[in-house]
């Protein structure tokens, strides 16, 4: 038997809070974002970005993960340049805390920079 169900919006019972996923699991914070001119093109749970330095940030979390030990996934690239860009996460000394995780770009040579294009996301619990 085939059901269809169209719907406009889905929201938990109280009308305004997301709906609960059971057995599912989705991004509890994502940003696409410009080092280099320290801009957010689009993001979901950041309260804001801490440019610490050329080629770190930290990612500001509004709503806390249960725990520091999430899952980050995350790219970076540079527009018309043949350089590649990855993203790091900053060790030893910054370890990533249930509300900030900090990333830290580089080029292929290891010289910090700051690209056009970086992404990432978060998966786990929210506290």
């Amino acid at each position: 038997m085939t059901s269809v169900l169209n719907v406009d919006t889905i929201a938990a019972k109280n009308g305004t809070s997301p709906v609960t996923l059971t057995k599912q699991a989705a991004a509890k914070v994502f940003i696409r974002r410009d080092f280099n001119n320290n801009a957010t093109d689009s993001s979901f749970n950041i309260a804001s970005v801490t440019d610490n330095a050329l080629g770190d940030q930290s990612m500001n979390i509004t709503s806390a993960m249960s725990a520091a030990t999430y899952s980050i996934v995350g790219m970076a690239s540079r527009k018309g340049n043949s350089l590649n860009y990855h993203v790091v996460m900053i060790d030893e000394s910054a370890d990533p805390t249930t509300t900030v995780y900090i990333l830290r770009c580089s080029d292929v040579a290891g010289n910090d920079k700051d690209p056009e294009f970086v992404s990432t996301s978060v998966d786990g619990d929210l506290a």
